[in-house]
């Protein structure tokens, strides 16, 4: 199950600072946890911003969503490396700014609640445009929970729509616009939306504002497309599409389609693309018109033809083939990674607006299947023979099923395991847990569950291994990290070092690998190899800068090495992270205490 973060920064500004910012934690629908803290004044960010987006289009006038591709000679080609250094420079600003000791608690408990191979999607509350326009995917989380993506929200929105029931149907419905194109190639964006498997769709080519409406009027939709020219101010309002070449009443703004839009909505639709420029606007228009919006994605800046015909194949190919909304959008942006030297900036454009109590459809949501015919009963010359049959039946069945539907079970089970373990039901966990392993033999999550179950409740260590072992080999990199902890406890310092190899050899995520090299460290203190465990530990700090123990295990290190000075400064950050972290070792918090008190460091 995916889950929700909500995090609003309702009031403040860039140049006064966001004094009160709160992060809720959960589901849709039920916020069950809740953290606050603040964000201090950063004027230089909209600067950067402002930079930045002058750089953007200048490297990219000759190729807004048009088929001229940039030159490689000129003006372009000189900012090339200028344009580099500010979106560095925006990357690092922003990070730091949210590394601030203010937000730093939240980043910390975030942390500290999800694990990195969980479904994450984070929606940013603001009224503020610079919010909106900021490019929060460079956030560091977003780099160490590769299953997590941003999406963009205002901080007031009505109730959402309570969707009637509807009946079993084999399509998707989908109103697809193709609006001014001028300069562009929409049959791309019509081609790739003729492949997808079981959608029905309308085109309005060009249509003129009340064929548009009657469509909205008239017809359920499930989702709403456009391709074409749009624009918003620059202060991210007064979207606007352009949906004809006509030299009157060629555009429509989110006021002129309100009504029409609401009554889509409420008939059903779930999903809205804007295949098109600058549609920050859009979605915020939307918002302000208290439309209960559904989940939308929309382009934040000026976008090239290529940019957003490659966009629109990676989402759709991902989405249809089962990936959740998010993740299928954050797919899709990251594969326009490979066309950057051509588009620069090409995954900073696409960006989720939505709805924080809206749950985005999956695309099986969308086309909900058929209804089956009752099966004949049998003839009766068959009957002789029926119990024979019925078993034989129920094997394939069984067996059928297993295949086909097991691994879509096996999540939910596995859901049903944590909440059972997190309401201290061991026994029951630990059943759901075997059960979502069987249902899905290649999924990994339940035996890493169950390691954890393992270790920290049942105090089982060799059923934590094997658990953290079936996990490793199913694709699961976090385990190594686990499976080297456990190893250490028992002084193996072979396995520690060949589980802390495979860790680093296998995962790309900085938490992940702050773990590992944390151990490494501890065995090579207890090897008494000291700089090599400093190397690791200060190289887990600079990973994960909140981990006590790794402060705990480098004081340790340092005073073996006679740097006494030192290492009074890093058992005062053992304690101080401690409040972020449950610790794994009593042990080590107690030593950090008793050092400080010798020195009068601690009261």
């Amino acid at each position: 199950m995916t889950k929700l973060v909500v995090l609003s920064l309702s009031s403040g500004n860039f140049q006064d600072g966001f004094p009160h910012v709160t992060a809720r934690l959960g589901e849709a629908g039920n916020l069950y946890m809740q953290f606050t803290g603040n964000l201090p004044s950063a004027p230089e960010i909209p600067q950067l911003l402002r930079n930045w987006r002058l750089l953007y289009e200048a490297l990219s006038q000759y190729g807004i969503r048009s088929g001229i591709e940039i030159e490689e000679s000129g003006v372009t080609n000189i900012s090339e490396g200028e344009f580099s250094d500010i979106c560095d420079g925006l990357k690092t600003r922003i990070n730091t700014w949210l590394n601030t000791e203010g937000f730093r608690k939240i980043d910390s408990q975030l942390r500290t609640q999800l694990k990195p191979s969980e479904k994450v999607q984070v929606i940013v509350e603001s009224d503020n445009p610079d919010i909106w326009k900021l490019p929060w995917h460079l956030w560091q989380f977003f780099g160490d929970y590769p299953h997590a993506e941003i999406a963009l929200s205002t901080p007031e929105y009505p109730a959402p729509v309570l969707l009637e029931p509807k009946t079993a149907k084999s399509h998707v419905k989908i109103l697809a616009i193709l609006g001014n194109s001028d300069g562009i190639n929409v049959k791309k964006d019509q081609k790739f939306l003729n492949e997808l498997p079981g959608a029905e769709i309308t085109w309005l080519v060009e249509p003129d504002r009340q064929e548009l409406n009657d469509q909205l009027w008239k017809e359920s939709w499930d989702i709403l497309f456009f391709a074409g020219h749009s624009s918003s101010a620059a202060d991210a309002t007064n979207g606007k599409i352009y949906i004809n070449r006509h030299s009157h009443h060629n555009s429509l703004t989110i006021s002129e389609l309100e009504l029409a839009l609401n009554r889509a909505i409420g008939k059903g639709l779930r999903l809205a693309i804007f295949n098109s420029c600058d549609g920050l606007g859009l979605a915020r228009d939307l918002a302000a018109a208290q439309i209960p919006l559904p989940p939308m994605i929309v382009m934040r800046e000026p976008v090239m033809d290529r940019v957003a015909q490659d966009f629109l194949k990676y989402f759709l190919r991902a989405f249809a083939f089962g990936e959740p909304f998010h993740i299928a959008v954050r797919q899709a942006r990251e594969q326009l990674k490979g066309i950057e030297n051509e588009f620069p900036s090409a995954s900073w454009l696409p960006v989720i607006c939505q709805h924080p109590a809206v749950i985005p459809p999956s695309w099986e949501d969308l086309r909900e299947p058929q209804e089956l015919k009752e099966p004949k009963p049998p003839k009766p010359q068959q009957r002789r023979y029926l119990p024979l049959k019925l078993v034989a039946l129920f094997l394939v069945g069984f067996i059928s099923s297993y295949l086909s539907f097991g691994c879509k079970l096996a999540p939910f089970v596995n859901e049903l395991g944590i909440k059972s373990h997190e309401n201290g039901q061991l026994l029951i966990a630990q059943q759901y847990y075997h059960l979502a392993a069987f249902l899905d033999w290649n999924y990994g999550q339940p035996y890493y569950n169950l390691g954890w179950l393992c270790d920290e409740n049942l105090n089982d260590t060799k059923c934590a291994i094997q658990g953290f072992k079936q996990a490793a080999i199913r694709g699961l990199p976090d385990a190594y990290a686990e499976l080297s902890r456990l190893e250490m406890k028992q002084n193996n310092i072979e396995a520690v070092l060949k589980y802390t190899s495979e860790c680093l050899n296998h995962t790309q995520y900085n938490g992940v690998k702050a773990a590992c090299l944390k151990n490494r460290g501890w065995a090579r203190f207890k090897q008494e190899r000291f700089d090599e465990a400093e190397a690791d530990l200060r190289s887990a700090i600079a990973l994960s800068s909140d981990s006590p123990y790794s402060y705990c295990l480098l004081a340790q290190v340092l005073e073996n090495k006679g740097n006494k000075e030192e290492a009074l400064t890093v058992w005062k950050n053992t304690l101080h992270y401690s409040e972020y972290n449950v610790p794994e070792e009593d042990e080590c918090l107690g030593l950090a205490r008793q050092y400080l008190q010798a020195k009068g460091n601690i009261p």
